[in-house]
């Protein structure tokens, strides 16, 4: 009864705060993932493991290991981030660099930042974001949340949502670094902690939509990407989240979330099979990893936020389409082997908006 009654007030005292006060529940506190690293020994990490599977190596103390003799496909294995400790470079593998490959910006990343010129970085875009709590005061996108409200209880950053949150925001490898963020972090997340209860997603979703109503017209939400990898229609809550979708609907709001996967699972949504993104290790933590589903998505809707430059009113089953119709099949240059999927082709399909916006 304790808890809920604390819950309630803290969900009472949300609802009559302003929407331009900033942070005004918690403040996530970093999380690092070197717990995980008590797993690692030298003995376990036999040449085979390293060569066929991922190896997270995030914010461990790996100066004792000796990885000179581990295949040229280790570049493509490991996963790690800024506080990652590495060995002297005589015991790293032949050509990797974990100091420049955090600075190499690869294929998908330099097709960022041509999206980014072309659409002047989401200025002038206000969008919404359902997640778990992020590093707030991470320094990729700190400056793009202008309003954040956190009723779960986790004490920690999470991963998922604040690698999301740069790829969305971030200053130096985000799509829209000026766009404008309303984010809530619900009090559960729905199947993404094995829960059947959607309510909590529901309810803060309808939160969201009925601080959009009361927007000015010209700074209303466009977007929101709910931070959850899927659902299904056995699950509680179910109901409520119908008649907030149709609420999103009546206010002409996009929808992005885990479930929208499904439709590209025959495609390439992002060409590269690691990519940067903020690291909820602290404020200037960076990782290089396999992205996630929360990744994916928020791919999906950073792109979206993208194509509202040349078509405001484009709605999300027009932009699908579009992505749909320009993504090909890639050719290796090296192997001349052809992709098994098709990938996004986002600059094909920008260049069409932009072609139909003249």
């Amino acid at each position: 009864m304790i808890l809920i009654a604390i819950i309630t007030v803290i969900e009472i005292f949300a609802g009559i705060c302003a929407a331009e006060d900033k942070f005004l529940d918690r403040d996530p506190k970093p999380s690092s993932y070197s717990a995980l690293c008590s797993f690692y020994r030298q003995e376990d990490l036999p040449l085979p493991v390293i060569s066929t599977t991922t190896a997270d190596f995030r914010g461990c103390n790996l100066s004792t290991f000796d990885f000179s003799a581990f295949p040229a496909s280790f570049n493509g294995m490991a996963e790690f981030d800024t506080s990652t400790v590495w060995p002297e470079e005589k015991k790293l593998p032949a050509g990797f660099s974990p100091e420049k490959m955090m600075k190499k910006r690869n294929f998908s990343e330099n097709t960022v930042r041509k999206i980014r010129k072309m659409t002047k970085g989401g200025r002038g875009i206000f969008a919404g974001i359902i997640g778990r709590p992020p590093l707030l005061y991470h320094n990729e996108y700190s400056e793009s949340i202008m309003s954040y409200r956190q009723h779960a209880l986790s004490p920690l950053a999470s991963r998922e949502s604040t690698a999301a949150l740069s790829i969305v925001s971030g200053r130096n490898n985000g799509f829209a670094p000026d766009i404008q963020l309303y984010y809530v972090s619900p009090l559960s997340y729905g199947k993404t902690y094995g829960a059947r209860d959607m309510f909590p997603e529901s309810k803060a979703l309808k939160r969201m939509l009925d601080l959009n109503a009361g927007l000015p017209e010209g700074k209303r939400i466009r977007a929101i990407l709910m931070l959850y990898r899927d659902y299904d229609k056995a699950f509680d809550g179910m109901e409520t989240l119908g008649k907030a979708e149709r609420m999103a609907k009546e206010q002409k709001v996009s929808l992005f979330s885990g479930d929208d996967l499904r439709q590209f699972a025959d495609y390439n949504i992002i060409p590269d099979k690691f990519i940067h993104a903020a690291s909820p290790a602290g404020n200037e933590a960076m990782s290089y990893e396999k992205p996630s589903s929360e990744w994916l998505s928020a791919w999906l809707f950073s792109l979206y936020i993208s194509a509202l430059h040349y078509s405001p009113e484009l709605s999300k089953e027009d932009f699908f389409w579009l992505l749909k119709h320009t993504a090909a099949f890639e050719k290796n240059k090296k192997t001349e082997e052809v992709t098994a999927k098709k990938t996004l082709r986002p600059l094909k399909m920008l260049k069409i908006l932009q072609e139909m916006d003249k």
